[in-house]
């Protein structure tokens, strides 16, 4: 085979390494090999770091101590080099100068806008309610005009009277400084207005109106508010979201500023016009006052340039300048300052603008006497002590030896990430995730050596670090064979890292080992401090056994090494459930304690299910028992899937009246045509998972939602369908569930659980052939359906599974006794209610 050629050199070539590149890539993302191998060389280099050591560490971070340390210096520090070191003083005066300089951030408070525009709707809305009462105002006053007052002047003087009284009876319009500022809002239109007919009499005037002719009642428009309302609107929209200040803000940032002073403003999307953030001047940022002349003059404006453009102007006599007033009148009264102060931004403003002032330096020279024997340290000395020490360091080229153990350390990591990565898939189960697993196994590894690394310049024994903490997450985030595996790794390597202690080892061992088989099943807050309890028990044990065999029993350090291990266990106790929950979310790991509490019944969701859809609620609980108990009979997990029996149906809260268990009386669907019945049924699957997502529920939960249903048919008004069209024009897809299918043996149990506990109400007295035969024929006409084919149910789990339901449902809906009229109660007292002995109504 003649092997395939690259291309010449060139553009083509160029083109034939990207796409190679690009398809390579490709494949490890989406294999997800490449995030596996960045992780892993990650680790590697993380680990090789806190292994090893420059030649003099030991020594140098004793120094470092010292300094840090103490109060009064023991040693003279002198310069043995030029050198240049931060000038704190100066750096920090050139700093707070720069964060001087920044402005403050003020936001525009976008709901104080949106309560203004509702307030300026509500008056507008007013307006439009009073067209009736205007109506018959003007018809009134039509009909008691003579032939010697114009139309126009009958009108003109109804609308003027009405707004009059409209101001005094309406609290929205009080404050207008004119009644007359009302009359262009109530102006209505000529042409729907009647015409008057007048009384024939002998040619004498005035005639007085007969009646009128024309358009009916209620055909009255306005003829100018429909265009001052959004002009209203949106001047008033402008000018709160371009930001109103108050008088006493203003006045209290003038006194503390200078006259060029300016201010931040941070907007919403409220007004595509406006830049989302700026600096303007504090001047040109109006006040209350201020922003009521802006709001006339753009309202001018914008209503001349409308009846510029505008073909049709509707003319009726006023003014545009007049037809401004009157939008700025009834706009002005929601005019309010806007613009709130955020300390928060205005503080990291301030602290970017203080990190982006590059160090003042100083020159120190050689020989210069940094800090002086029996001396105070000052905050600048010990600061340049320790650039000294620095640079002294960066000078100091690593010897043989220090590439020796670097060597080594990178040999251990090595096969410390190598027996991770090879355990792992020994480990993990078929429904386990191996790449989550890989990241926290990693991240325990290398957090127990960063911490050995940190606590090492504060406890050189080592017994401080947390490592059964690690081991424990470990365990409770993955399962307990990996937990003890990757706890074995971190141990050892931490023993190499503080100097290869055997006694460490075996110690710290101890502790992990102990603390990852006692919590095999954790489902309370107090299990994890048990087993921090169990494992600081048996490490102090092992630690007294320790000095006991190789030490003097009396020396001075045994009593603090195991009073060091006994807070050791106590920190642990306080660091793993304190980083369990962040480490649930960050990796979307779903722990049984995290189950718990979602299982609470007073949680929001359900509380709401319980209050908006009874019984869809009590449908639920019922159907918690059924999935737990069929779940833990074939080695599910019983506490998943009750949890998400609790929660499969949060989606019929958006329509509880289309299902049948929340109808009382009526049913909705008789006036539906069947495939939007089975649309809006379908509809809750994905509504559940929606509401699901938006409250963060686990994972685990918004799959089980997804899938309870799977892909059944919804069979009822798909039966209805084929008897009211041809079988050609009904489509089975319409009608079936969107799915997917279960992915896991929880959820299968869950749409079994579900089908047989809303099912079995249907029979009418129900016994126990009838449900076995009802359970049995439910399952397999799923199974035949092709609904478990997804997921890991095997036929001996369906057959476990019928008998535990037929057994749990024939218990729940067993029959009580019937009692006999008793003989002597034909006639009761008047206060007493008669009752049927034992027949079932």
């Amino acid at each position: 085979m003649t092997p395939a050629r690259s291309p010449k050199a060139g553009p083509s070539r160029d083109r034939y390494v990207l796409k190679r590149v690009a398809d390579w890539l490709a494949r490890f993302r989406r294999d997800g090999v490449w995030m596996q191998r960045l992780a892993l060389l990650a680790a590697f280099v993380t680990l090789v770091a806190v292994l090893t050591e420059y030649p003099g560490g030991n020594d140098e971070t004793a120094v470092r101590n010292a300094i840090e340390t103490e109060e009064i210096a023991t040693q003279e520090w002198q310069a043995a080099f030029a050198f240049e070191t931060v000038d704190l003083q100066a750096t920090r005066e050139a700093r707070e100068e720069a964060a001087d300089r920044v402005p403050p951030v003020y936001i525009v408070d976008e709901e104080r806008v949106e309560n203004r525009l509702r307030s300026l709707r509500e008056r507008i809305n007013a307006l439009r309610d009073e067209r009736s009462a205007l109506e018959q105002a003007i018809r009134e006053a039509l009909l008691a005009s003579t032939s010697e007052q114009s139309a126009e002047e009958v009108v003109s003087r109804a609308v003027h009277d009405f707004a009059e009284d409209l101001s005094e009876r309406r609290s929205l319009f009080q404050d207008l400084d004119s009644p007359a500022l009302l009359v262009p809002w109530l102006k209505p239109r000529t042409d729907t207005l009647p015409a008057r007919v007048f009384a024939e009499n002998g040619g004498e005037a005035p005639r007085e109106t007969e009646r009128l002719d024309g358009p009916e009642p209620g055909a009255m428009e306005f003829a100018h508010l429909p265009e001052l309302a959004p002009v209203a609107r949106e001047g008033l929209e402008h000018v709160l979201t371009a930001g109103v200040l108050s008088s006493g803000t203003r006045e209290s940032l003038a006194e503390t500023r200078d006259t060029a002073a300016q201010i931040h403003i941070v907007r919403g999307e409220g007004s595509p016009d406006l830049p989302r953030s700026g600096q303007e001047a504090l001047s040109a940022v109006p006040t209350v006052s201020e922003a009521a002349v802006l709001l006339r003059e753009r309202l001018e404006d914008e209503i001349g340039d409308r009846q510029e453009t505008e073909e049709d102007s509707g003319d009726t006599g006023i003014e545009p300048a007049r037809l401004a007033a009157a939008a700025a009148a009834v706009a002005r009264q929601d005019l309010r300052d806007t613009l709130v102060h955020d300390p928060v931004t205005t503080a990291n403003h301030r602290e970017t603008a203080r990190n982006a002032v590059d160090p003042v330096m100083k020159p120190i020279r050689r020989l210069e006497i940094m800090q002086e024997q029996g001396r105070p340290w000052t905050e600048q000395s010990r600061s340049d002590v320790r650039a000294y020490l620095e640079r002294k360091h960066a000078n100091t080229q690593p010897s043989g030896a220090t590439w020796g153990a670097l060597a080594a350390h990178m040999i251990f990591a090595g096969l410390a990430l190598a027996a991770i990565y090879r355990t792992l898939p020994i480990v993990t189960g078929r429904r386990d995730d191996p790449q989550t697993f890989l990241y926290l196994a990693l991240i325990v590894l290398c957090g127990i050596l960063i911490a050995g690394w940190v606590i090492g310049f504060l406890a050189p024994s080592g017994f401080a670090v947390p490592a059964m903490a690690g081991a424990v997450l470990l365990a409770i985030l993955t399962n307990t064979r990996l937990a003890a595996i990757t706890s074995l790794v971190a141990v050892v390597m931490l023993s190499i890292q503080y100097n290869y202690d055997w006694r460490l080892l075996v110690v710290m061992g101890a502790m992990a080992l102990t603390g990852v088989l006692s919590v095999h099943k954790v489902r309370r807050r107090s299990e994890m401090a048990a087993a921090g309890t169990k494992a600081t028990a048996a490490g102090l044990g092992v630690m007294l056994a320790i000095i006991l065999a190789t030490e003097p029993p009396f020396i001075e350090m045994a009593p603090q090494k195991l009073a060091l291990l006994g807070l050791n266990g106590l920190a642990c106790m306080l660091i793993i459930p304190g980083l369990l929950p962040p480490l649930e979310r960050m990796f979307g790991v779903t722990t049984d304690i995290q189950l718990l509490e979602y299982s609470d019944l007073n949680n929001e969701l359900l509380s709401r299910l319980a209050m908006e859809a009874p019984a869809t609620y009590s449908h639920s609980l019922m159907l918690g028992q059924l999935a737990e108990a069929a779940a833990s009979a074939v080695g599910a997990n019983g506490l998943q899937t009750r949890v998400a029996a609790y929660y499969h149906d949060i989606g019929k809260m958006r329509r509880p009246e289309y299902f049948t268990e929340n109808q009382t009386g009526v049913n909705i669907h008789d006036a539906l045509a069947p495939r939007l019945s089975a649309q809006a049924i379908a509809a809750h699957v994905t509504d559940g998972a929606a509401l699901a997502e938006e409250h963060h529920l686990p994972a685990p939960l918004v799959d089980a939602i997804r899938e309870h249903h799977g892909t059944t048919l919804i069979g009822c008004f798909y039966q209805r369908a084929l008897a009211q069209h041809k079988p050609e024009e009904v489509s089975e897809d319409d009608y079936r569930y969107p799915g997917p299918k279960p992915q896991s043996r929880e959820t299968a149990i869950l749409m079994i659980c579900d089908g047989v506990e809303s099912g079995v109400r249907s029979i009418k007295r129900p016994d126990e052939q009838c449900i076995r035969e009802f359970v049995n024929k439910l399952v397999d006409a799923r199974a035949a359906d092709g609904q478990f084919d997804e997921c890991d149910l095997t036929l001996r789990d369906l057959d476990v599974i019928k008998q535990v339901l037929s057994k749990r449902v024939l218990t729940h809906y067993h029959h009580r006794a019937e009692y006999p009229e008793l003989p002597g109660l034909a006639e009761q007292p008047p206060n007493v209610i008669p009752m049927a002995g034992g027949t079932e109504q």
